[in-house]
């Protein structure tokens, strides 16, 4: 088990990753929602990202993003490297590398 939470019960990301790096865990998938996916962006810890494009437009503020929160400025927002592209029916999977920061 990980605990990795403050008093308030906020996931402390680097005490979390560190228990990670500590039991030679090197792959993860994070199956979450937007505001999971920011947190973990923020910290950069997100290597690839997954996005499935579907045949439908939602919109409005309660509609679901891949990053949620406060977002990112411009120049501050993660750079994406395209690995692959594949189409299946009226879907389309975008596999994308995170470029470092730095």
């Amino acid at each position: 088990m990980i605990v990795a939470d403050d008093s308030n019960g906020v996931i402390t990301w680097s005490e979390a990753l560190q228990q990670l790096r500590d039991r030679d865990i090197q792959r993860l998938a994070v199956l979450g929602g937007g505001q999971l996916v920011a947190s973990l962006m923020a910290h950069h810890a997100i290597d690839e990202f997954h996005l499935t494009v579907c045949p439908r437009i939602l919109g409005g503020t309660t509609s679901p993003t891949p990053v949620d929160g406060e977002g990112f400025l411009s120049r501050f927002a993660p750079h994406l490297q395209l690995l692959s592209v594949q189409q299946v029916d009226d879907e389309v999977f975008l596999h994308y590398r995170v470029k470092s920061p730095h």
